[in-house]
């Protein structure tokens, strides 16, 4: 699934982490705060889902950019 698939579903106003899982640990968090942030050019919605979880009313995301084709 990707990002863009999930945050379609969400409220505008919903809070959303979203880490990428292939960057060093002090790189990963790559968006942080409500979906209407996210706009629809963004390279995050292209990420695909890894992990999803939920912690006080904020969805993380665990996510991996997708692989170029050669």
């Amino acid at each position: 699934m990707k990002v863009s698939q999930l945050i379609h579903a969400m409220d505008k106003d919903d809070e959303i982490v979203v880490d990428d899982f292939d960057s060093r640990i002090e790189n990963q968090t790559v968006y942080s705060g409500a979906v209407r942030g996210i706009k629809r050019d963004d390279p995050i919605n292209k990420m695909h889902i890894i992990a999803l979880s939920a912690l006080d009313d904020v969805i993380y995301v665990c996510a991996r950019k997708p692989r170029e084709k050669k």
